[in-house]
């Protein structure tokens, strides 16, 4: 079942409608037209009790001043670009810096900052957004489709895009997870598997480094299932230069299994992330910062994690990464899915 709510209205008077998608158990996601944003995550605990596991705020004017990207699409480019610019095709494109010296989601106005159009498809939202020729400094009109469903506790999406110019494209969800329930504390003792051999180091400013490296004997090792804490509390340089947590991208090589799975220490929903892209970026969110959110609940460091599957960060500027470019006229399509259950 889906049903359309009025969300809110913004300053320049354009209305805003959210989505509730329920499923067969009863249990409910609200996706917004605003950055095509995670508002909601209704699922069963172990005790059969009703637990919203996505952070957020309450109206539409706190997603406009928000800049956590709760919930968010990210884009054109999600996660970081070195320097803010690139050379595509002979040509130097300038990016807003606005992350240390880098270009962080695509600038200050990426994909998380803008209002998709959207209709009801049988048992989907599609979400539409157009991007138009340099946009936040990125080369041609852009057109990114999201086709949104939830079934049996599973929420897809389903991204397709084209570009009538050679561009960078990098598209994620920027969803944080407390899977005990948002406001309920830390999420460090949630337990985490990656099914990742390899990660990038980073470097001051949180910029992937290449080559990908072996997590073999790192911190980063999450092969096998670990609490989140027990490796922040190894207290590796890398997890001290980001804040005390992690901000990393692991390389995610078998689609066919998920790229992560986590669960949360008090309710037991477990969390299964699966994509097809190449890239995974794990944030214990360590600059939440002490954020009032839905309901009167307050966020602070480490109350929510994010699992970002997307392309390499700085791809467009390290060729030993994937190429990240989408080729003028020719479709991508690529896919997040988030599994919960108990």
């Amino acid at each position: 079942m889906i049903s359309k709510i009025l969300f809110g209205t913004t300053p320049e008077g354009k209305k805003v409608f959210n989505y509730a998608l329920t499923d067969e158990k009863g249990q409910s996601v609200v996706i917004s037209e605003y950055a095509c944003a995670i508002i909601e995550m209704n699922v069963f605990d172990k005790d059969g009790k009703l637990r919203d596991v996505a952070l957020g705020y309450d109206t539409l004017e706190e997603y406009l001043n928000d800049t956590r990207n709760f919930g968010a699409t990210v884009g054109r480019y999600a996660n970081r670009i070195k320097d803010g610019k690139f050379i595509l095709n002979g040509v130097t494109y300038h990016l807003p810096r606005n992350n240390g010296n880098n270009t962080l989601h695509g600038g200050f106005h990426g994909f998380g900052k803008k209002i998709y159009s959207s209709e009801i498809s049988g048992d989907s939202v599609i979400f539409k957004l157009h991007s138009p020729d340099l946009d936040e400094g990125f080369p041609g009109n852009f057109d990114l489709t999201i086709k949104t469903t939830f079934t049996d506790g599973a929420l897809r999406f389903d991204y397709e895009y084209v570009c009538d110019h050679d561009t960078p494209a990098n598209i994620t969800n920027h969803n944080y997870f407390n899977l005990n329930g948002h406001g309920k504390g830390s999420i460090l003792n949630h337990s985490m598997k990656i099914n990742a051999e390899k990660y990038c180091k980073a470097d001051d400013g949180i910029l992937a480094l290449a080559p990908t490296v072996s997590v073999e004997g790192t911190s980063f090792d999450f092969r096998t299932e670990r609490k989140i804490i027990d490796r922040i509390l190894e207290y590796s340089p890398e997890i001290i230069r980001a804040r005390g947590g992690f901000d990393h991208c692991f390389e995610i090589k078998d689609s066919k299994r998920p790229a992560a799975v986590a669960v949360g220490d008090v309710s037991s929903i477990r969390l299964e992330v699966s994509s097809d892209m190449p890239a995974l970026q794990f944030y214990t969110g360590n600059s939440i910062g002490h954020t009032r959110g839905k309901g009167g609940a307050f966020y602070n460091d480490h109350d929510g994690f994010a699992l970002e599957c997307q392309q390499f960060p700085n791809a467009v500027n390290e060729p030993t990464f994937p190429s990240a470019i989408a080729k003028a006229g020719q479709p991508v399509s690529c896919f997040i899915e988030y599994k919960l259950s108990v």
